[in-house]
């Protein structure tokens, strides 16, 4: 019973997360754009810093932060529902959502490498 609480929590904070991501990416593009004055050539050349790292950096930087806000939730969430082992649910929450953003970011640049390539 204790693996299906804990795979219908990871559904649950999965979705939270990606929702959370999705926010703090657009509220960083929000922040560059208002503290840098950004326009289409300051993001062009943001995007193609370095063979498109800077595109990747700006990606990564909220995804790093919605892994500290979710290890939080989880936390949270797993002494709310009294799961017995919750430091290791959230540690294991934690690094699943680590290793699904692994997969994901190195698959965005090689997809951003070949993008710039065309260019």
């Amino acid at each position: 019973m204790e693996l299906v609480v804990f795979f219908l929590s990871y559904i649950l904070l999965n979705i939270i997360g990606s929702l959370t991501y999705i926010g703090l990416l657009l509220l960083f593009f929000m922040m560059i754009k208002k503290a840098f004055h950004m326009n289409e050539a300051k993001w062009e050349a943001l995007f193609i810093y370095r063979k498109g790292k800077g595109w990747y950096y700006v990606m990564a930087f909220p995804y790093l932060l919605t892994l500290v806000i979710m290890f939080v939730l989880s936390i949270i969430w797993f002494g709310l529902i009294n799961f017995e082992y919750e430091i290791l649910g959230s540690l294991s929450i934690l690094l699943l959502l680590t290793l699904t953003g692994i997969y994901k970011f190195s698959k965005l640049k090689y997809i951003i490498q070949k993008k710039l390539s065309y260019s």
